[in-house]
């Protein structure tokens, strides 16, 4: 007791006869030692955790951080109620670093020199006012670079001799929602990013697909599977709603 007062550099016990009582001082100590042996739990837990691969380090593009993500996770939490989830949302080349630097388990990209079939294909669209067709230099909401959706619509509007210009340009997908939505740029992306039907007007350029797919660490554990197998089921009946939609009539 002695050794624990010298530490603490106070007196933290009170003598009534022959029993030692905590005193004030003592009973803060006592609170901020429960607090601290609570923390240690808490960090062996944690370490358990990941050493059981229950700790799932997942990565996404933005396209996909909407209800798709919202239904994966609702799924993976059915099978795998106490794991441990780190979501990292950001651009393809960002992901693919951290991959690299083993920070993610696996990350659902755009396409880049990822080999095989992709996990989804998606059709580009153009997003925003139509008026704006009629202004002499097209005001363009984009990502900031590098974006592949940016690429592909100066490519088509570069072919088509069609003048642009970057209005708005954001690290956020809601920023250019935001932007589209208020007649501030026109925007190339997918009807899964921005939740609404693309614009029609044939006076637009055609634009290609694009295309997602996964990339995984060898080494992971069973959660981080499980996971990825509830984030792949979610595409599949994404992709197959899409398919669908594509083939009905009018």
């Amino acid at each position: 007791m002695s050794r624990l007062e010298d530490v603490a550099g106070t007196a933290l016990f009170d003598r009534d006869g022959r029993t030692l009582k905590l005193n004030q001082a003592g009973v803060t100590l006592l609170g901020h030692a429960r607090a601290i042996l609570a923390r240690v739990d808490a960090a062996r837990a944690d370490l358990k955790l990941a050493r059981e691969g229950g700790a799932v380090r997942m990565g996404l593009v933005q396209d996909f951080s909407g209800d798709l993500l919202v239904e994966a996770l609702r799924r993976f939490r059915v099978d795998s109620p106490r794991s441990q989830v780190q979501i990292m949302i950001a651009g393809t080349s960002d992901l693919l670093v951290a991959l690299s630097e083993e920070r993610l388990d696996f990350a659902l990209c755009a396409r880049t020199p990822l080999v095989g079939k992709p996990l989804i294909t998606l059709p580009m669209g153009w997003f925003g006012d139509p008026a704006l067709l009629g202004e002499e230099v097209l005001p363009l909401a984009t990502i900031a670079p590098p974006c592949p959706f940016l690429s592909a619509a100066t490519a088509a509007l570069d072919a088509v001799g069609r003048p642009y210009r970057l209005a708005i340009v954001t690290p956020s997908l809601d920023g250019v929602r935001a932007a589209a939505r208020a007649g501030l740029g026109i925007a190339c992306r997918t009807v899964l990013a921005m939740g609404e039907l693309p614009l029609t007007d044939a006076r637009f350029p055609q634009l290609p697909e694009v295309a997602y797919d996964l990339a995984t660490l060898k080494q992971r554990g069973t959660a981080s599977r499980e996971l990825e197998q509830a984030l792949r089921e979610e595409i599949s009946r994404h992709a197959s709603a899409h398919a669908q939609a594509a083939k009905a009539p009018g």
